[in-house]
């Protein structure tokens, strides 16, 4: 019962930060498609004050328009190592459970910890609830009955 609680618990905590971590792309390229759209939508309007002798418009708009999107997508092969990190980390806790291996239990929480490193201490507190789970079997693994020691 508790074996099955903490895979579940290392899942969710690992699939959610690589969902989280998946989603900022995503999510980034949409403001950066709307910066464009008003740019576009801004252009006519811009001609228009421009004929008319006024030019005091083109700063605000440049704000508006020039804000949106800004350092999106700095680094997206961070973002990806992260979420693979992570996803690595809950196979290979689900297979040093299922092996009993200790050394594939450090493997999963130094994939954890790579990345909680890469995707930040935002994204990492995710992470937090799973790693602290692989600590504890790291430092005392799981009987085959599926208890932990001293229970």
């Amino acid at each position: 019962m508790l074996e099955r609680l903490a895979i579940v618990l290392v899942i969710a905590s690992m699939a959610g930060a690589a969902a989280i971590l998946m989603m900022a792309p995503l999510v980034n390229g949409l403001f950066l498609l709307l910066r464009d759209i008003f740019g576009i939508l801004f252009l006519p309007f811009s001609f228009l004050f421009g004929m008319a002798g006024q030019t005091d418009h083109a700063r605000v708009m440049g704000n508006v328009v020039g804000g949106m999107g800004m350092e999106l997508l700095s680094h997206p092969l961070r973002t990806l190592a992260a979420a693979i990190a992570s996803a690595a980390s809950a196979v290979l806790f689900v297979v040093a459970l299922s092996a009993a291996g200790r050394i594939v239990m450090a493997a999963s929480l130094a994939a954890g910890l790579v990345a909680f490193w890469l995707a930040g201490a935002a994204t990492g507190m995710i992470l937090l609830p799973g790693l602290i789970i692989e600590i504890l079997y790291l430092l005392r693994p799981a009987r085959p009955g599926g208890t932990m020691p001293g229970e």
